[in-house]
């Protein structure tokens, strides 16, 4: 068998495989575009479903996705092609570039531009609810770093969006424009762009999400509904690109500096700065690491060869770009919903690297159920009354489901992870539903946001001390960001909360002192405080350089 014949087999094993995954609505979003390839040439596009699910209209081959924070491969490129050219020094101190930069800090080490790249600046993470870059980096001068540069990573969108300032300064030009200059005119990605930019809302595929609600978790409905429209720039995730393109990208990074032409991109020196294992990825994704710009995994986990690890997202869209150096394959995914493909995407790749072998392909992934509706033989374990000081329910096993009776009223939960559920009942839709197991391992109690309610078998204290300026803090604060819109901070059993990112994460509140906050550890960056005091309330938050404010829409 020839290996246009292997691959063959293998194309019509992955179309076959995310068809079925689109039409069974196993949470790929309502449209999807793909390009598989090896390292020289293209070997099919596909696409599915809608780049809009209101005006039906169907993805193309031609339909721009956003990309999200695969931007950044593009951000680091621009970066080592500057510093090919002697424009940029990677090991400057990022004040001698911008001479207005400013961030505190209580080390010596002075913040560079390779720490930016790298991830290992200390900056926080994102200050999402200002739209412009050039104002998030000044806006660094409200935090602090977390830790001295170049000992740790800890992954900052704000850090890129620092580096497309300087690239801007460093060229005299827009990001688009020092882009398409530094790598898509090179490459001949013609219709690649580096901001998201009215003029190409038509072509491009529409995001979408599940419900209006910002603040909850929902239940998944049959359609899902187009998000807010926006324009941006940003170092970190506003390139915007067809899956063909991208897939143009990757064989480029597949043949470690080569373009389609022949010509060399990047020299072999370049490539192996870009691609140099520079920080290791610990807590975020284990066994990779991050070059300037690019991740790789050093290895598959069973002897293979490093791989390119690409995944974005931003307001209503993922992506993932995925290859595997030895074999000389690679395969582009594009969703217009927060439906994370990365685990098909991984299949893919492994079903084109056998390919490429000669090998048996792999079997159909099994059937992720992001939602399952039951939670099996432990249901029994949750039955039972749950009181709180002001109200109370009852949790019934049926069938493997749990049921939620309140006030006349009765819903089946949606598990969600481990012990937290989704309530669509109308007393407990607000967040999700945690239960909580005592020392030997028996349901005891259950929390929503700062409610708490202790259950049949709770044999605990009932009483905790809540310090008196917690009062004035907790509630629902929001801004308009792009992805974190809002979060709840809420007291429950002695300890301060944060809610955040659709009310899937609790995080504990730790108090520093002289009024500031952080929900990480002594090295995080993350930091908030609440001022602007009128009732007894705090108007307002800083968390992290960006601003929110308390809004009591629910009765709170």
């Amino acid at each position: 068998m020839t290996d246009r014949e292997r691959f063959q087999i293998a194309i019509d094993r992955i179309d076959e495989m995310l068809t079925r995954r689109h039409q069974e609505g196993l949470g790929l979003g309502p449209g999807l575009a793909s390009a598989l390839t090896t390292k020289d040439d293209l070997l099919a596009t596909r696409t599915y479903g809608v780049a809009n699910a209101d005006s039906r209209e169907p993805v193309t081959d031609e339909t721009l996705f956003q990309i999200g924070s695969i931007t950044k491969h593009f951000t680091g490129v621009a970066c080592v092609r500057l510093a090919e050219e002697g424009r940029l020094d990677l090991h400057a101190p990022v004040a001698e570039v911008l001479d207005w930069f400013e961030v505190p800090s209580d080390y010596e080490t002075p913040l560079t531009i390779h720490h930016l790249l790298t991830h290992t600046g200390g900056l926080v993470m994102m200050i999402d609810n200002y739209p412009s870059s050039w104002w998030q980096t000044w806006a660094v001068r409200n935090t602090r770093l977390g830790f001295e540069p170049g000992t740790r990573f800890s992954y900052s969108n704000v850090g890129y969006n620092v580096l497309q300032c300087i690239i801007q300064t460093v060229t005299g030009t827009t990001f688009d424009q020092a882009l398409h200059a530094l790598v898509f005119e090179p490459l001949g990605m013609g219709t690649t762009y580096g901001a998201i930019r009215s003029d190409l809302y038509d072509r491009m595929a529409k995001g979408h999400k599940y419900s209006a609600h910002d603040d909850r978790p929902v239940s998944r409905p049959a359609k899902q509904a187009v998000v807010n429209w926006y324009e941006m720039s940003a170092g970190c995730g506003s390139v915007v690109t067809t899956a063909t393109e991208l897939a143009r990208f990757l064989r480029m990074l597949l043949r470690e500096g080569v373009a389609d032409d022949g010509s060399r991109f990047l020299s072999e020196e370049v490539f192996a700065t870009l691609a140099h294992p520079h920080a290791e990825m610990e807590g975020f994704f284990p066994g990779t690491t991050q070059g300037y710009g690019v991740l790789i995994e050093q290895s598959d986990g069973t002897g293979g060869c490093r791989r390119i690890l690409g995944g974005g997202e931003n307001l209503g869209f993922e992506a993932a770009m995925y290859g595997a150096f030895d074999a000389g394959v690679g395969v582009v995914l594009f969703c217009n919903s927060f439906d994370v493909a990365w685990g098909e995407t991984r299949w893919i790749l492994e079903t084109l690297v056998a390919a490429a072998r000669g090998d048996a392909l792999p079997e159909f992934p099994a059937l992720r159920s992001l939602w399952p509706s039951a939670v099996g033989e432990t249901a029994s374990e949750y039955a039972g009354t749950y009181a709180s000081e002001d109200w109370s329910f009852t949790i019934a096993a049926e069938d493997g489901h749990l049921v939620l009776s309140a006030n006349g009223t009765s819903a089946r939960l949606e598990p969600l992870h481990g012990e937290n559920f989704l309530a669509p009942h109308p007393d407990f839709d607000r967040a999700m539903l945690t239960f909580g197991r005592d020392e030997d391992g028996r349901v005891v109690e259950a929390f929503q946001l700062g409610e708490w309610f202790r259950g049949d078998r709770y044999d605990g204290p009932t009483a905790f001390e809540t310090p008196p300026p917690w009062d004035a803090i907790v509630g629902q604060y929001r801004s308009f960001g792009v992805l974190v819109t809002n979060f709840w901070i809420f007291a429950r059993k002695g300890q301060l909360f944060c809610q955040s990112f659709g009310g899937f994460v609790d995080q504990p509140l730790r108090d520093l002192g002289d009024g500031w906050y952080t929900t990480g550890d002594d090295a995080s960056a993350e930091r908030m405080t609440f001022d602007s005091f009128a009732g007894g309330k705090a108007l307002r938050c800083r968390a992290s350089g960006g601003d929110f404010y308390r809004m009591e829409l629910h009765g709170d």
